[in-house]
C-alpha cells in the first residue's frame, strides 16, 4: 500500500525543527530512523499531514561520557551504540537483539524511546537504568524520569510540540543481566528481563515495560534464587495476550527469565548480595 499524502519537511537546525512542531502539533510526525513509522504509514496506521525530517539536524547523534553519565543524543544508531565500547555491558548485551542490522544501521535510541513499542529493548534499558529523558520544545527544555516518560503501548509524555533530543544514562555497577524470547532472530520479544544493580524490569509482558519492586524488595530481603522467586515474579507480572502469545505464557516466560538474569548477574558479582 502507498503512503497517504503528506508534506514534508527537511529541518537543518533544532530550532526549526521545534518551530515546526509548534506549528503543526498533532498533525505532524519526526521521522527519525524511520524502521517503526514507515512501515505504519505504509499501512496507513498512522497519516501524518506533515512530516520532519530530523536527518540535517546537527548534534543530535552526539555520544558522549561526562564521568558520571552517559549522553546519548536522539538519533545516535542502534548500531553506533552497539558499536561503542564505553557503554554499560546491560546496553551492549540489549542492543544486538534490535531487530536485524539494516534496522540497527537506521534505527535511533530516541525514535525507539518515542516510539513507546512495549516489546522493545530501549524502553526497558531506560528503565532499568533510571535514565533521564530530555525533550525539547520552542518553549524549552525539560528533563523526564523514564518511568514518568513511558506511559503506555505507543504512547509517551512528550507534548505534540516536543522531541525527545537526550537520553542520560548515570553510571551504575557493571553486574547485570538480560534475556528475551522471539519467535525468530529478529523479532521483537515475546518477553524480556534485564537487571542492573538492584533494578529489574521485564518487557514484552504487557502493555509497558514494568518494574518488578516486589521481586527486587523480596531479593534485598532474602537474595534467594529459587522457586520461591519465579513464583513472586509470576503473581507482579501485569501480562496481556495477542495472536502470538497468551498472558500466561508470557507472565510464566518472563517468571523464567527474571530468575535468570538475576542469577546472570550474581554469578557476576560472586556473592548473592542485592542491593
Amino acid at each position: 500500500m502507498k503512503l497517504a499524502a503528506f508534506e514534508y519537511h527537511r529541518p537543518e537546525s533544532l530550532e526549526a525543527a521545534l518551530e515546526l512542531l509548534a506549528q503543526h502539533g498533532d498533525e505532524a510526525k519526526v521521522l527519525a530512523g524511520g524502521q517503526s513509522l514507515i512501515p505504519l504509514m505504509a499501512m496507513r496506521l498512522a497519516r501524518p499531514a506533515h512530516l520532519i525530517d530530523l536527518a540535517r539536524v546537527p548534534g543530535l547523534a552526539t555520544v558522549s561520557d561526562d564521568g558520571d553519565h552517559f549522553h546519548i543524543g536522539a538519533m545516535a544508531t542502534h548500531r553506533a551504540i552497539e558499536r561503542d565500547p564505553r557503554m554499560p555491558r546491560l546496553v551492549a548485551a540489549a542492543v544486538p537483539h534490535i531487530g536485524h542490522f539494516q534496522i540497527r544501521n537506521r534505527g535511533t535510541v530516541g525514535g525507539s524511546l518515542s516510539h513507546m513499542d512495549p516489546a522493545a529493548e530501549w524502553p526497558a534499558l531506560a528503565l532499568v537504568l533510571d535514565a533521564q529523558l530530555v525533550a525539547a520544545s520552542a518553549r524549552g527544555r525539560r528533563t523526564v524520569a523514564a518511568s514518568d516518560f513511558i506511559v503506555g503501548p505507543l504512547m509517551t509524555s512528550l507534548e505534540p510540540d516536543e522531541l525527545l533530543v537526550e537520553v542520560v544514562l548515570p553510571k551504575r555497577g557493571a553486574d547485570f543481566g538480560f534475556a528475551e524470547i522471539e519467535r525468530r532472530s529478529g523479532d521483537f520479544a515475546l518477553a524480556g528481563a534485564a537487571c542492573q544493580g538492584g533494578a529489574i524490569a521485564v518487557f514484552g509482558t504487557g502493555a509497558k515495560p514494568q518494574r518488578l519492586t516486589g521481586v527486587e524488595q523480596y531479593l534485598r530481603d532474602s537474595g534467594n534464587v529459587g522457586a520461591e522467586l519465579v513464583a513472586l515474579a509470576e503473581s507482579e507480572i501485569e501480562a496481556t495476550g495477542d495472536i502470538h502469545a497468551s498472558a500466561s505464557y508470557r507472565r510464566a516466560v518472563a517468571a523464567a527469565l527474571v530468575r535468570r538474569v538475576v542469577s546472570q548477574r550474581s554469578a557476576q558479582s560472586g556473592a548473592s548480595a542485592w542491593n
